[in-house]
């Protein structure tokens, strides 16, 4: 773990601080971000086209909430 360290100075007195090494980069960059923007975008497509395909398929086999049989 890092801990800060604070230091009190008097005017006039000029204290460098150390530089931190460790800079963590958070977040998704380059090609990783490109793959995931690429992996949604398939995703949504094949979400469109199975929903296209479950209405078409409603419509051609005449599905509807009334039955169409007659019970004599």
């Amino acid at each position: 773990m890092v801990r800060e360290q604070y230091t009190t100075t008097t005017e006039g007195t000029h204290i460098q601080r150390p530089e931190n090494q460790c800079v963590y980069k958070i977040g998704i960059y380059g090609w990783r971000k490109r793959c995931l923007y690429l992996f949604v975008l398939l995703l949504l497509i094949i979400l469109l086209v199975n929903f296209a395909l479950t209405i078409w398929i409603l419509k051609v086999m005449w599905f509807s909430p009334v039955s169409s049989f007659q019970h004599v």
